[in-house]
């Protein structure tokens, strides 16, 4: 269970920091395997794969744009958030960007939606390997596997530690 508190440190640290943009990232986990988008050719990162996720918009919690980048990008509906995983800055379209990755559950659904997106992929820990991702997102993935996996803790790691 993700508190108040630690939702209110992350944006103290991001404004410390001079962030410019913020963004949420969902690790969705289903019977070994984790869903993945992969971007349009023609958007910023083009032909990447990546967890669901997006902006967070001007006065919008983070609980609440975790709800609507997951609707939004996959159709799928936000049954609870479990933990924040970790986070990571990069430079992106908006300037120096923060993304605040979190693993969620969601209601159960057959189909999924991918608007934003070219393809959409329940991947395995192997596939990781022959996929293009950035190396922040494949870190966070990668971690993520190996606690889901082999039970290793998440090390629950901000830009400020």
């Amino acid at each position: 269970m993700v508190h108040n508190d630690l939702y209110h440190q992350l944006r103290q640290d991001a404004d410390r920091a001079g962030i410019s943009a913020t963004v949420v990232g969902l690790l969705v986990f289903r019977e070994s395997h984790i869903l993945l988008l992969k971007r349009r050719p023609d958007d910023f990162m083009p032909d990447v794969w990546e967890i669901p996720g997006g902006h967070v918009d001007a006065g919008e919690s983070i609980p609440m744009a975790l709800t609507r980048e997951l609707e939004e990008e996959t159709g799928l509906a936000l049954h609870r958030i479990v933990q924040f995983i970790d986070t990571f800055d990069y430079p992106g379209e908006f300037g120096q960007t923060r993304q605040w990755n979190f693993e969620v559950e969601v209601l159960p659904r057959t189909d999924l939606i991918h608007p934003e997106h070219v393809a959409y992929l329940w991947a395995s820990s192997t596939d990781l390997e022959v996929l293009c991702m950035t190396s922040e997102e494949r870190r966070t993935v990668e971690h993520y596997f190996a606690w889901k996996t082999m039970n290793t803790p998440p090390s629950l790691k901000t830009p400020s530690d």
